[in-house]
């Protein structure tokens, strides 16, 4: 009790509540350890304490006193500074996946298109509609009366319709596009198929004659030079795939020559379906 007056006294040390109580002889013993672990300097990373500060009282534990204060009186009733301890600090690192998407439409959970989504895809309404017919480049005018397009039977296996474009006579250059606009969901992708075919009425296989198949002008499907067949007819199927870039599609089936060419098309069971 004497020396700890003494070494306060030397140091100037602040004679308030919780020095007294550190000095008083029914607490001293356990101020020291306290002080032995509370003000001794370590070897790694600061360690934050978080003391509550609160009104003085003459009992332990003295965490109820502000951290500045604890320290100050500490310093008072120690002899000497305290061995250094070591303390291990582990860091854990959560790691956060992040992703990047492409600037495309993203498929909406509450999208309900219609289906089947390609309406009157196999002719057997006996008409063209809702298909749209455009003669990109149509025959020369000496030879228009020779080229036919339109729904005609036999259709694909058996079926009554079937839509075909015939070039009797070898007319000309020719392109005739078939469009439907479609319902679909945007961001979703589509699996495109259909049947098809090509001959030639002289029998002579030619690798002039095209069916292409685009959605919004992009080419999805195409026909192979070898597809061209002479009579009689084989069907054949041609399929692709897409990405709807909104809810509505453009697809268009193309029928191309490219040589004066005596050609007949055929095409039935035209299906889009989401995958």
């Amino acid at each position: 009790m004497q020396e700890m007056d003494k070494r306060a006294l030397s140091n100037k040390c602040n004679q308030d509540n919780l020095y007294r109580a550190f000095i008083d002889p029914r607490y001293s013993s356990s101020a020291s350890a306290f002080c032995s672990t509370y003000i001794r300097p370590t070897v790694t990373t600061t360690v934050m304490t978080t003391v509550s500060a609160g009104k003085a009282k003459r009992d332990f534990p003295a965490t109820t006193y502000p951290p500045a204060r604890l320290s100050s009186a500490c310093s008072c009733i120690l002899t000497a500074t305290p061995s250094p301890a070591t303390v291990l600090t582990t860091v854990v690192t959560t790691a956060t996946a992040t992703s990047t998407s492409a600037s495309t439409a993203t498929p909406s959970s509450t999208c309900s298109a219609s289906t089947p989504v390609v309406k009157n895809g196999d002719f057997e309404t006996g008409s063209l509609g809702p298909w749209a017919l455009t003669m990109v480049t149509p025959p020369l005018p000496d030879y228009e009366q020779y080229l036919s397009v339109g729904v005609t039977s036999p259709g694909f296996g058996g079926s009554k319709y079937a839509f075909t474009v015939e070039d009797d006579i070898a007319s000309s250059y020719v392109e005739i596009d078939l469009t439907q606009n479609v319902t679909v969901c945007a961001g979703s992708e589509y699996k495109f198929a259909t049947q098809f075919y090509m001959t030639d009425a002289k029998a002579i296989p030619s690798p002039q004659t095209y069916v292409i198949v685009e959605v919004d002008g992009k080419r999805v499907a195409a026909s192979q030079a070898s597809d061209a067949r002479g009579p009689p007819v084989v069907w054949l199927p041609l399929s692709g795939a897409f990405t709807a870039g909104s809810s509505t599609a453009s697809l268009t089936v193309k029928f191309i020559a490219t040589d004066y060419l005596t050609v007949k098309w055929g095409l039935d069971n035209v299906v889009v379906t989401q995958i």
